[in-house]
Order: C-alpha cells, then structure tokens, then sequence
C-alpha cells in the first residue's frame, strides 16, 4: 500500500495541493524565502518539469553569494 493510499488526508487531490502549497511556505519561511509566499504575490506554474528547473537554477546564479 503506498503512503497515498494509506493517508487519509492525501487521497483528496485538492487536500495534497493545498497540504503541499503548506509545506512548501512553511518550509521557505525556515530558510527565509518569503517573497513568493507575499500576499498579492503573482504566481505562474511552470509549463513542465524542465521550465521549473531552469527557473530555479536561474534565480539561483542570481541569489548566488
């Protein structure tokens, strides 16, 4: 059985979305990454695995210290 099937909050794909947007924005606040969390904050899904990639790696070299 895997941990999809077996918990209940993650069989609704609405409450996996909503758990995962959680997870994320709490974990950014930990590392202090709060901007794409900001209310108002505009924000666009990547058009494939390979554009969010590329979209990270960019902001990275950008952030880079």
């Amino acid at each position: 059985m895997t941990l999809k099937q077996s918990n209940p909050h993650l069989k609704s794909a609405a409450a996996r979305a909503a758990a995962l947007r959680l997870s994320a924005q709490t974990s950014s606040a930990v590392e202090g990454i709060r901007a794409p969390f900001a209310e108002g904050a505009k924000t666009e899904l990547p058009a494939s695995t390979e554009a969010f990639i590329a979209h990270w790696k960019r902001r990275v070299a950008a952030n880079a210290r």
